[in-house]
C-alpha cells in the first residue's frame, strides 16, 4: 500500500526540536496557576514555586506521561454509528471547528450574532453532510442564559445530531453537571461511551487557566476526553518565527500532557494544534496563511514523535466570503496537516479568522475535505492496479471506456466524485452560481433533520440537570 505523505523535518531537526523544547520546560518553566496542579506536579518530584503557582517540569517527568497516554482513542457517537477512533490505519477524522460569534449568508452578505436557532440549523447541517465525522458548537448564541450556557449549548449538539460533540468548559463547578448530562445521553459512564471531549487551550505564552485547568482534571477522572490545544500567535503571544512558535507550542502540550496524566493516569489525551500567525497590523488570528500551514506540519510531526494523537487546523480561512481565497487557504492548510499525518483535523464552515460559521462553506468544504481524503488514502501497488492485461488488451491507439476495469474502478471511487464543485459541461451550471448550489444543499439537509431522535424521557432528565445547576449557582 502506498499513502501520500510529506516530512518536513529531518530526524535531526526533530531532536533539535525536543531539545529546545525540553530546555524551556526545565529552565523557564510553566505557571499552571492553580494548587491543584502544583500538588500533583510537586508530589511526581517536579520543582515548584507555590508563590507564583508555577513550575519547572524535569525531562524524566515528560518521559514516564507520555508513556501512559493511549494510543487508541474511542470518541463515540451519541448514535454508536458514528463512533470513530484516533489510531494508525483508521481513516482521518474530520471535525467541525469553532466557536464563531457571527454566522454569515455568502447569497446576501448579511452578517449577523449568532442565536440559538442558527446553532441548532448548523448542527443539524453537519449531521447530514456524511464527509463531517464529529461535531463542535461552532456557532456561540448571544440569546441564551449566560449561566447555563455551556450546558445548553452540549444539549443542541447531542440532541440535533448523533456524532461525537467536542466543546470547552470553562468552569469547574460547570462539571458535575456536564457529566450528568453526558451519561444520560449516552446511557452509560464516559468511560465506556465518551460521547463528548473537551478542549483545554493553554494560554500563551507557557501558562494554564486556572479554571479550565481544574474542569479538565475533574472531566478527565470521568473518563472525557482531553484536546490539549495550545494557541500562540507568531508575532504576538509566540516568537516571530515558525519554529519559535512551534516550540513555545510543544512546551505547552507536554505540559498538559504530565499535568492530565498525573491527575487521571492513563487518560485519553489528544494533541491540537491551535497555534497560528497574528495579522501584524491589527492583531487578528490569522488561520490561513502559509505559516499556519507550516506550524501545523512542525507540531504533528512532534506530536506523533512523541506518540501522541494528533489534531491539525486547517480549512478555515481569513477571506470573509466562501471565495477564491477561502478555497485556496483550506486546501492548503488541509493538505498540510493531512500529509504530515494528522488523525484528526478541524474543518467545516468558519470564515474571517474563525469569526463566522457559513452554511455555504461548511458544504463547499465537504468536497475540499473529500478530495483531500482521496489524496492521502491508501492505495495497493500491485498488480489489481497497475491493469497491465488491460494495457496489453487496448493495445496502442485503442480505447480503454469499454474495458471491465474502467466500469469496476469508476464504481470503486478511483476517480472520486465532487457533490458540489462543477465537473459538467459548462451548460449545466448556466445562470447558477456554485454559491448559490451549496446555499441550496445546506437548506436541504437541514430541513430533512437527519438525527436518530433522543427519547422525552432524555430530554427531560436533562432539562432537570441544566435547572438544577441554574438554580444552584444563581
Amino acid at each position: 500500500m502506498a499513502r501520500a505523505r510529506v516530512r518536513y523535518l529531518s530526524n535531526e531537526d526533530r531532536q533539535f526540536v525536543h531539545e529546545q523544547t525540553m530546555r524551556v520546560l526545565e529552565e523557564i518553566g510553566i505557571a499552571f496557576n492553580t494548587e491543584k496542579a502544583i500538588d500533583l506536579l510537586e508530589r511526581a518530584g517536579a520543582p515548584v514555586d507555590r508563590e507564583t503557582l508555577r513550575a519547572r517540569v524535569p525531562r524524566e517527568l515528560v518521559e514516564s506521561c507520555l508513556a501512559t497516554v493511549p494510543r487508541r482513542i474511542l470518541l463515540a457517537g451519541r448514535d454508536p454509528r458514528h463512533d470513530r477512533y484516533l489510531d494508525d490505519g483508521e481513516p482521518i477524522v474530520f471535525s467541525t471547528d469553532g466557536t464563531a460569534t457571527y454566522m454569515y449568508d455568502d447569497v446576501t452578505g448579511r452578517r449577523w450574532e449568532g442565536t440559538e436557532s442558527d446553532l441548532r440549523d448548523v448542527i443539524r447541517l453537519f449531521e447530514g453532510l456524511d464527509e463531517v465525522d464529529m461535531n463542535w458548537c461552532s456557532i456561540c448564541p448571544r440569546d441564551v442564559d449566560p449561566v447555563t450556557s455551556g450546558l445548553r449549548m452540549a444539549a443542541i449538539g447531542l440532541t440535533e445530531s448523533g456524532k461525537h460533540l467536542q466543546d470547552e468548559v470553562r468552569h469547574p463547578q460547570q462539571v458535575p453537571a456536564f457529566v450528568e448530562m453526558l451519561e444520560t445521553f449516552a446511557g452509560a459512564s464516559l468511560h465506556e461511551r465518551p460521547i463528548y471531549s473537551v478542549t483545554n487551550c493553554t494560554i500563551a505564552p507557557l501558562q494554564h487557566d486556572r479554571e479550565m485547568t481544574e474542569a479538565g482534571i475533574e472531566l478527565a477522572r470521568a473518563g472525557v476526553p482531553i484536546f490539549v490545544l495550545p494557541m500562540p500567535l507568531m508575532g504576538t503571544t509566540g516568537p516571530m518565527s515558525v519554529l519559535g512558535t512551534c516550540i513555545v507550542n510543544m512546551a505547552e502540550l507536554l505540559s498538559a500532557v504530565v499535568l492530565f496524566q498525573l491527575a487521571a493516569p492513563g487518560c485519553a489525551l489528544v494533541s491540537g494544534v491551535g497555534s497560528a500567525a497574528a495579522e501584524m497590523r491589527s492583531g487578528l488570528y490569522l488561520c490561513g496563511a502559509p505559516e499556519v500551514g507550516l506550524i501545523n506540519m512542525i507540531c504533528i510531526e512532534m506530536s506523533r514523535f512523541y506518540g501522541l494523537r494528533t489534531m491539525g487546523s486547517a480549512i478555515s480561512t481569513d477571506a470573509k466570503a466562501s471565495n477564491l481565497q477561502a478555497g485556496a487557504e483550506g486546501m492548503m492548510s488541509g493538505l498540510a496537516s493531512a500529509l504530515a499525518g494528522a488523525e484528526c483535523i478541524l474543518a467545516f464552515g468558519l470564515l474571517d479568522g474563525a469569526q463566522a460559521v457559513s452554511l455555504v462553506k461548511a458544504v463547499l468544504d465537504c468536497d475540499t475535505v473529500g478530495a483531500i481524503r482521496r489524496f492521502v488514502r491508501d492505495d495497493p501497488i500491485d498488480a489489481s492496479t497497475a491493469l497491465i492485461d488491460d494495457i496489453r488488451e487496448v493495445g496502442i491507439g485503442g480505447h480503454y471506456l469499454k474495458a471491465k476495469s474502467t466500469r469496476r474502478f469508476v464504481h470503486s471511487g478511483e476517480l472520486w466524485s465532487p457533490a458540489v464543485w462543477q465537473r459538467a459541461p459548462f451548460e449545466a451550471y448556466a445562470g447558477r452560481s456554485l454559491v448559490e448550489d451549496a446555499a441550496a444543499r445546506a437548506r436541504e439537509i437541514i430541513a430533512a433533520n437527519s438525527a436518530t431522535p433522543v427519547e422525552d424521557a432524555v430530554l427531560s432528565r436533562v432539562e432537570r440537570v441544566i435547572a438544577a445547576y441554574r438554580a444552584a449557582v444563581v
